[in-house]
């Protein structure tokens, strides 16, 4: 389902097609885009001024920056794999609609629509080259929130806040929402105790079957015991992955 709105409106100049949210924000063009990291992005170190640079969020850098006292993300999508080191960030294509960006970006709002936990989706961006595309997401920033991965490193969790991501992923489950990536650096735990998915590259609504849910949960189990077999202390017990399926059995 392809979420339609009077809001959703696209400007295309040339190559570049800009989606976007004029309830959140007015035309927009493409210097939006066009803000550079200063230093390493996996840094955890905000700047003083108002772009700053946070742990990236898949394969993508992600910028942190002000604009017009709304505090957002741009993620510029990489490529993966052996690919990666001639293609970098081109993908191939010619359909605006089926770029990464733009179908990330109207997944998003549609998850908004189910009143799921997730950013809210400002602007996207698709570049056309002869047969590919370059592209970058922006959306709303989570205030005061850090990955489970990010927490796990300094502290454990209880069980409570275990059941909690657990019944957070149900949530997702329920809406047949398949989350390519779901992983403990896409997982965020806000200050107030709220719970977030964020990276929906690739993701989408996956009727039929139900396996490829139990292969979801695995997945992120997966990246649980890779953190604690790589990290010298990362505070993950079997015990607490027991806790996460008492929740989403809810």
């Amino acid at each position: 389902m392809i979420p339609v709105s009077n809001h959703y409106k696209i400007i295309k100049s040339g190559a570049t097609s800009i989606l976007y949210d004029d309830s959140i924000i007015a035309e927009p063009d493409e210097s939006l885009f066009d803000i550079k990291p200063d230093i390493n992005y996996h840094t955890n170190q905000r700047s003083r001024q108002n772009i700053s640079d946070q742990v990236g969020i898949g394969r993508a850098k992600v910028v942190y920056f002000s604009h017009h006292d709304k505090s957002l993300v741009l993620k510029h999508y990489y490529r993966g794999g052996l690919v990666a080191s001639f293609l970098k960030d081109q993908y191939l294509g010619f359909d605006v609609e089926n770029t990464r960006s733009f179908k990330e970006w109207r997944l998003l709002k549609q998850l908004r629509a189910f009143d799921l936990p997730v950013p809210e989706a400002v602007a996207a961006r698709a570049v056309k080259g002869p047969a590919y595309f370059r592209a970058d997401l922006i959306t709303e920033e989570i205030k005061e929130a850090r990955t489970l991965a990010d927490i796990l490193s300094v502290e454990p969790l209880p069980a409570a806040s275990w059941q909690q991501i657990g019944e957070c992923i149900r949530r997702f489950h329920c809406h047949d929402i398949y989350h390519a990536d779901l992983n403990a650096r896409n997982i965020l735990l806000t200050a107030a105790g709220q719970i977030y998915l964020i990276d929906f590259d690739n993701s989408y609504i996956r009727s039929g079957s139900t396996s490829w849910k139990d292969a979801n949960l695995a997945r992120l189990h997966r990246s649980l015991m890779k953190f604690k077999k790589n990290k010298r202390a990362f505070n993950f017990e079997e015990g607490d992955w027991a806790s996460l399926l008492e929740g989403y059995k809810r």
